[in-house]
C-alpha cells in the first residue's frame, strides 16, 4: 500500500467517478484503475462499486476512506514540517569545550560551518569537568572533553581514526631556580607557590593528588579559570603551574620554561559526550557525525 495510492482512492470517492478523478489528478483512466485493482487485493476487501457513472463505497470502504483521510492529512503535515525543518529553519547548537580541546577541532569545526551555512555553533568555552556538568544537566548538546568523565549519564564518543590527548607540562619562569631542569617530579616542587587553573580544570586535580602522594598540600597563591591569564600570570612571577604542554606553541613569546613532568602520568584522552539515552537534534547528530568521522590533525607535533 503506498501513500500515493490512497489519494487516488480519496479523489476517486471525492469525485464520484474516475473520469473526474483522473483529470483532478492528471493521470489516465487506466493508471487509477490498475492502483485501485492492486488496492483493493492487498486489503482483500471490495472497497466501491459503480452503478452507472457513479461510484458508491461500500462498508469497508467507508472506514477505509475515513481512515485513509487521516493517513494522508498525517502524511501531508509530516512531509511539511520536514520540508521547513530542513530547508527554510536556521539550525542552532550549543556545545562545549576548552581553549586547548577548541584549538584541536577548530578546523574540522570550520569546515563542517562552511559545509552547513544553515546552521549556527554556539561554542562555550569552559574546563572540562564544568563541560561535563552541563552537558549532563542538558545546558549543552555535545561536549568535547577531556578524561576523566567524572559524570555518570554521559555517552563516549571516540573519534573513529585517532586518539587524540594533551599531556600536563611544568612552567615556570625562565629565572625561577628550577627553570633550567629537564624534568622534574612533582616531589620536588613541594616548596613551591603554585598558581592553577579552576576546579572545574582536571589539572586542578591532577596537582592536589600527586601532591598529596608526596605528602604534602599545594600552596596555591592564585586560581584562574582563563589559559592566557595563568599563563602571563606564572611568567611575571616566581610561581609555578602546570598546563597542557598542546599548549607551547601558542605561548613562544612567553618567557617561560615548560619542563616536562617525569612522573608515569599517561595523556588525558579527548573524546566527544552527550547525554546517555537521550535524543540527539538532527543537527547535533550530524556534528557529531562528522567529528567522530573526520580525520583531525593534531595541532602540535
Amino acid at each position: 500500500m503506498e501513500i500515493r495510492q490512497l489519494r487516488y482512492f480519496i479523489e476517486i470517492v471525492k469525485a464520484g467517478s474516475y473520469s473526474t478523478a483522473a483529470k483532478n489528478l492528471f493521470v489516465t483512466q487506466p493508471t487509477l484503475s490498475w492502483n485501485m485493482t492492486n488496492l483493493q487485493e492487498e486489503i482483500g476487501n471490495k472497497l466501491f462499486y459503480q452503478v452507472g457513472n457513479h461510484i458508491k463505497l461500500t462498508t469497508v470502504g467507508a472506514d477505509f476512506y475515513e481512515e485513509s483521510q487521516k493517513i494522508v492529512q498525517a502524511f501531508d503535515q509530516l512531509s511539511h514540517h520536514s520540508i521547513e525543518e530542513t530547508f527554510y529553519e536556521k539550525k542552532m547548537l550549543a556545545i562545549g569545550s576548552s581553549e586547548i580541546i577548541s584549538s584541536l577541532y577548530l578546523t574540522s569545526i570550520q569546515q563542517f560551518m562552511q559545509d552547513h551555512p544553515n546552521v549556527t555553533l554556539f561554542l562555550e568555552e569552559n574546563d572540562s569537568l564544568k563541560t561535563q556538568y552541563k552537558v549532563a544537566h542538558q545546558e549543552l548538546e555535545l561536549g568535547l572533553v577531556s578524561y576523566p568523565i567524572v559524570e555518570s549519564n554521559l555517552e563516549i564518543e571516540e573519534n573513529n581514526h585517532h586518539t587524540f590527548q594533551y599531556h600536563p607540562c611544568l612552567i615556570m619562569s625562565y629565572t625561577h631556580p628550577l627553570g633550567t631542569a629537564n624534568q622534574l617530579s612533582f616531589k620536588q616542587l613541594k616548596q613551591e607557590t603554585f598558581i592553577s587553573m579552576s576546579k572545574d580544570n582536571v589539572l586542578y586535580h591532577l596537582l592536589e593528588k600527586k601532591s598529596n602522594e608526596y605528602g604534602f598540600t599545594p600552596n596555591i597563591s592564585l586560581v584562574v579559570n582563563n589559559y592566557k591569564t595563568f599563563i602571563a600570570t606564572v611568567a611575571a612571577t616566581q610561581a609555578v603551574g602546570i598546563v597542557p604542554l598542546e599548549l607551547k606553541q601558542d605561548y613562544q613569546d612567553f618567557p617561560l620554561s615548560w619542563i616536562p613532568l617525569n612522573e608515569k602520568l599517561a595523556g588525558f584522552d579527548i573524546v566527544i559526550v552527550h547525554k546517555k539515552n537521550e535524543p540527539l537534534t538532527p543537527t547535533a547528530a550530524l556534528l557529531l557525525e562528522y567529528l567522530v568521522n573526520s580525520h583531525l590533525e593534531a595541532f602540535i607535533n
